[in-house]
């Protein structure tokens, strides 16, 4: 994985080639590549904005995000703007689209991983309750039995 620094950059790269490949004339096909570039060093930017470095204040940090961000949210705006210029504001809505579509998907698929996890672990403690309940109940009948022997030879 990239370091945040190297995909701000690389985003921003993105989004000037997008730009000049459209004032040439290029189809969409032809900056999709791009595209696919500069909404995933975005991704990285924002991802190592939720795991901030402990060698930065905290104040350094927020200012940092901040800042990339609102850059980020602005190149975002300007390919909007540019596609939707060049004719290709349907090409912009469906990428928009499918975004949320895998985003929901994403967030469906860790909820059901998390409600498993969750049951596995409710079973084991169930498991574990259940062993003990039973060694204690044999260790009261071990100890009946002993002590039930024990009484019986002493009183013959």
């Amino acid at each position: 994985m990239i370091d945040p620094f190297t995909a701000f950059a690389a985003a921003q790269a993105a989004v000037k080639g997008i730009q000049a490949a459209i004032k040439l004339g290029k189809d969409v096909q032809g900056i999709a590549a791009d595209l696919s570039k500069f909404f995933e060093a975005k991704d990285i930017v924002q991802q190592a904005a939720n795991n901030p470095k402990k060698f930065k204040s905290d104040t350094a940090q927020a200012l940092e995000t901040v800042m990339q961000a609102k850059q980020l949210v602005e190149a975002e705006t300007e390919l909007k703007n540019t596609l939707i210029w060049s004719g290709n504001a349907d090409v912009w809505e469906g990428v928009l689209l499918e975004r949320n579509n895998i985003i929901q998907r994403r967030k469906k698929e860790e909820m059901q991983a998390a409600m498993t996890k969750a049951k596995k672990r409710q079973q084991i403690m169930e498991a574990v309750s259940t062993a003990f309940w039973i060694s204690i109940f044999l260790v009261a009948i071990g100890l009946s039995y002993f002590f039930t022997t024990l009484f019986l030879e002493r009183r013959t």
